[in-house]
């Protein structure tokens, strides 16, 4: 199990507080915000899944229809005491209950069919209208007791308003009089508990008979309740007494009736809850654009385009350096390269990634990704001084290291910082060897950083060891922040003490007392690396360069299969024209002949007119039929000017041009030039215009200067794009707009990585605000 001390320093709970702030529930909320990772792949897959199907109805559907729901299980098992009185405030939050619980059981019916959510979770919501109905019935409009709540409450209300009426009149009356005769302090009505009084002036108290209740601050006002309306008073307050004990039987009988289902609504208090964290970890999972990796045993441990939660959190995801990283063979990956490299981020992140996605919480990862299930992480990160213990750093980090080796297994993912610092160099490097050494021995997977050059060759030397580091841009003397596995890494501690500016002779001088192999060591590294980085710039070119290709060459594709479509349906309907055309002609020219029988014309002018119909049969067929294939071309007899076809393809030309290897040919078919294998070639006789026949075009559509991809799966919108800026770029265009929409924002980032890389695009930017501002992007592209 994962301790919350490791959880913490991973800063997962402060992720788990960013996504507790998607969550409706008051029960949701402290769910999520106690959540730790789950103790079975069983569960880490099945909670994954309820977040994947969440997501998916969260782009394609209604969000769910969640509203603030205060924890109710404490008032729900109030409701089986006998007697016991729910207030007001919990039977209104328990109606909130049914009523949520429904639309959210009519939500997953009608949008989650077939999915793993609505199997768990459609039983467990609570569902009755007649429950409802009875506990809506007693409250009014604004959440108050109605007055139809009971007949007695009615009456009782109504003959209240009745007194008061009374009341009123009475005292504005008695006033009157007082004012006319300037006893009263003011002409108002105030109330002392509960009961009308009159505002009297302190010197003629006397002269008004009745009870004086309180008097003002100064002394100069005192507050009498006048004889006349004590009666009155007395009913009123007798009839608010009765209005209370009406309104609490009215709350005991509903409170009763409600303790009957107290059970299914516990159950399904429960199910919102859970329900909410799934949906709030699904709509954190829209927000870092997460997925969820699969939990194969038979597969390696590796993350694919890993990044930090919280530095997306800080510096957004573009900013923020992927990670790819591998858990193969190798049970030690050391990691070397500079200070302030990014050593420990990558530490971090691999375990966070880790924590998150086995408490079913989808992580900003490639979803191609696989990951191991860790029983235990542990960590030596940081600094561990204890003031308590009386320990220096150095001997802080050796208890916690030895502990680690103490509980560390085959399930166990370990995380060492700066091993084998804070002491002597060679005897740090030592024990450092011999822990990673006990570590790889119990078959835990460790992950350290170090800056002991000895450790590199330790790892180079032990099958079970593997060399990483960090890069560094050696021009600008620089980190990148780029992970690199298999390869060791620089301190550079020289070439950064030379951009500082220390004079050669310092430089000179530390050379001299440094080990000479070591020297020669680091200098190896360090060439290494360089050439690492340019062939790395190469490959990521290459890459860059094969998808265009890949793009182009599927565009053809699609355009060659679009144009054999298009000419195989136009052959069909003009065989069909033909066909009917030809059915036409021949019951006309059977009528003529008819009529000319019927005439008694000559047999020798009928003979005639059949032969001519005959013939005009033959002209039209040939007209209307598609041409055919001839035999293969000879390549010694081949020359310039020969009409060919493609073989199995509709297309056929003239030979214009023939490379001197006798291999390739370019035919010009009219619209294009296009060069074939001679080998795919064949004899074709050219077909003769008919100058009397219409001929068939088809018109090639022009570039559009707009491509709406909203809506779009980034995988599916990069082909599109590319072939958008190809079309736009052949047809001589020089501005073109991509509508992606704002969203989540994957659209607009998969168009600018695509944009960035490619050949024909001058510049790019996001639209002015009345163009579609981050929903659009304005394409400038080169001119030649």
């Amino acid at each position: 199990m994962i301790s919350e001390e490791t959880l913490s320093k991973l800063g997962y709970y402060k992720v788990l507080s960013h996504i507790a702030g998607y969550a409706s529930t008051e029960l949701g909320k402290n769910i999520l915000l106690k959540t730790i990772p789950y103790l079975s792949v069983e569960k880490i897959i099945e909670q994954g899944k309820f977040v994947s199907e969440s997501k998916e109805l969260l782009i394609e559907e209604d969000y769910p229809p969640f509203e603030y729901l205060p924890d109710l299980d404490e008032a729900l098992s109030r409701t089986n005491i006998s007697g016991l009185v729910l207030s007001k405030e919990n039977i209104k939050n328990i109606l909130t209950l049914t009523i949520i619980s429904r639309k959210i059981k009519n939500y997953l019916v009608n949008y989650a069919e077939d999915t793993s959510l609505l199997k768990k979770y459609s039983e467990k919501l609570f569902k009755d209208r007649n429950l409802e109905l009875a506990i809506s019935k007693i409250f009014n409009e604004h959440g108050e007791i109605n007055d139809s709540a009971s007949k007695k409450l009615k009456s009782i209300r109504k003959e209240i308003i009745s007194k008061n009426e009374q009341l009123k009149s009475v005292v504005n009356k008695i006033l009157k009089n007082l004012s006319n005769s300037y006893l009263v302090q003011e002409e108002y009505v105030t109330q002392r508990d509960g009961r009308l009084v009159l505002p009297i002036k302190a010197e003629h108290k006397r002269h008004i008979k009745g009870f004086i209740h309180s008097e003002s601050n100064t002394g100069q006002t005192v507050y009498i309740e006048p004889e006349a309306t004590l009666e009155l008073n007395n009913e009123i307050l007798s009839l608010n007494f009765a209005e209370k004990r009406e309104i609490e039987k009215i709350l005991q009988e509903v409170t009763g009736i409600i303790g009957k289902y107290s059970k299914e609504l516990k159950v399904s208090l429960n199910a919102i809850a859970e329900l909410d964290v799934i949906f709030a970890k699904a709509k954190y999972s829209l927000e870092i654009l997460g997925a969820f990796p699969t939990f194969n045993s038979n597969k390696e441990h590796f993350i694919i385009d890993g990044r930090h939660p919280l530095l997306i959190k800080k510096i957004g995801r573009e900013k923020t350096i992927p990670l790819n990283f591998t858990f193969g063979k190798d049970n030690v990956i050391l990691i070397t390269g500079p200070n302030a490299g990014g050593k420990t981020v990558v530490l971090k992140t691999i375990a966070l990634l880790s924590a998150m996605a086995q408490s079913g919480i989808h992580i900003p990862v490639h979803a191609d990704s696989n990951f191991k299930y860790f029983e235990d992480i542990m960590l030596d990160i940081g600094d561990e001084q204890s003031i308590e213990d009386d320990l220096s750093t150095f001997s802080s980090h050796l208890s916690n290291i030895n502990k680690i080796i103490t509980l560390a297994n085959e399930n166990s993912l370990v995380l060492i910082d700066e091993i084998g610092t804070g002491t002597d160099p060679s005897e740090g490097t030592a024990l450092a060897a011999a822990f990673l050494i006990i570590l790889m021995k119990k078959n835990a997977k460790i992950v350290a950083t170090t800056h002991h050059g000895n450790l590199k060759v330790l790892a180079a030397e032990n099958d079970k060891f593997q060399n990483a580091s960090m890069e560094f841009d050696i021009e600008n003397l620089e980190p990148t922040y780029k992970f690199r596995q298999g390869i060791p890494g620089s301190s550079y501690a020289f070439e950064v003490a030379k951009k500082i500016g220390f004079n050669k002779e310092i430089i000179s001088l530390a050379e001299e007392y440094l080990d000479s192999d070591k020297n020669k060591i680091e200098k190896f590294i360090i060439d290494l690396e360089n050439k690492s980085l340019q062939l790395t710039k190469k490959l990521d070119s290459l890459e860059i360069e094969n998808t265009r290709l890949q793009g182009l060459t599927k565009l053809y594709e699609k355009q060659n299969k679009k144009l054999k479509d298009e000419k195989g349906k136009i052959l069909k309907e003009t065989k069909e024209k033909a066909d009917e055309f030809l059915k036409n002609i021949n019951s006309q020219f059977e009528n003529t002949i008819k009529k000319i029988k019927e005439t008694k014309a000559e047999t020798a002018i009928i003979k005639e007119e059949k032969n001519k119909i005959e013939e005009l049969k033959k002209e039209i067929i040939t007209t209307y039929s598609e041409p055919e294939n001839s035999e293969p071309i000879d390549v010694k007899k081949i020359s310039l000017g020969d009409y060919v076809s493609i073989k199995d393809s509709f297309t056929s030309g003239e030979i214009i041009e023939i490379e001197k290897n006798k291999k390739i040919a370019t035919i010009d078919t009219g619209t294009l030039r296009i060069k074939v294998k001679i080998k795919n070639l064949v004899k074709s006789k050219k077909v003769k215009e008919k100058s009397a026949k219409q001929p068939i075009n088809i018109e090639v559509a022009q570039a559009s200067t707009k491509l709406d991809i909203r809506g779009e799966k980034p995988e599916e919108a990069e082909f599109e794009v590319i072939k958008f800026i190809d079309n736009a770029y052949l047809a001589n265009l020089k501005e073109v707009e991509i509508i992606h929409g704002k969203g989540t924002g994957a659209l607009r980032i998969t168009v600018h990585e695509i944009l960035k890389n490619h050949d024909l695009v001058k510049e790019f930017e996001l639209a002015d605000i009345k163009a579609g501002g981050h929903g659009a992007t304005i394409v400038t592209l080169k001119d030649e």
